[in-house]
């Protein structure tokens, strides 16, 4: 997979997840995909490939995001009624970017995995013995996993 792929593939996972602007989101589920790489014993290729599979219901609302990369051309079916903003594609490519080469403070040390925060989801992983950790003002609740 070349560089370019696997920035795509974060820009999408950042845009479904948080949006176009929230960069302290988009830090914070960047290294817990890294976390979550390196605990598998696989490559950030590898869990960003399954996490972009895994939104298909993200993608069947919002098709553009397939197309969505790091040449910041307007993606392919992009809503007619939405003025493109190249500059905020930019601004994401470039956070992939700098994740990619460790240029990326982490915001969120101890979070293993993310929520939205108010979803069903959330309320499960909260029953389930997972802990709430503040990282900054994110549109996302980021969890620690219990201790076993």
């Amino acid at each position: 997979m070349t560089r370019e792929i696997l920035v795509a593939l974060l820009m999408r996972v950042f845009v479904s997840e948080a949006g176009w602007s929230s960069e302290a989101d988009h830090a914070a589920i960047g290294h817990v995909l890294l976390r979550q790489a390196e605990r598998q014993g696989v490559t950030l290729e590898v869990v960003v490939q399954t996490m972009v599979d895994r939104h298909s219901r993200a993608l069947a609302r919002h098709p553009w995001l397939l197309s969505l990369g790091p040449d910041c051309e307007a993606p392919v079916d992009w809503p007619e009624s939405r003025r493109w903003l190249p500059v905020s594609c930019s601004l994401l490519a470039d956070r992939a970017y700098r994740l990619l080469r460790g240029e990326v403070r982490d915001p969120c040390p101890r979070a293993q995995q993310w929520r939205a925060r108010r979803s069903l989801a959330l309320r499960r992983a909260l029953r389930a013995g997972y802990r709430r950790i503040g990282c900054g003002r994110t549109e996302n609740a980021f969890l620690e996993e219990p201790k076993r």
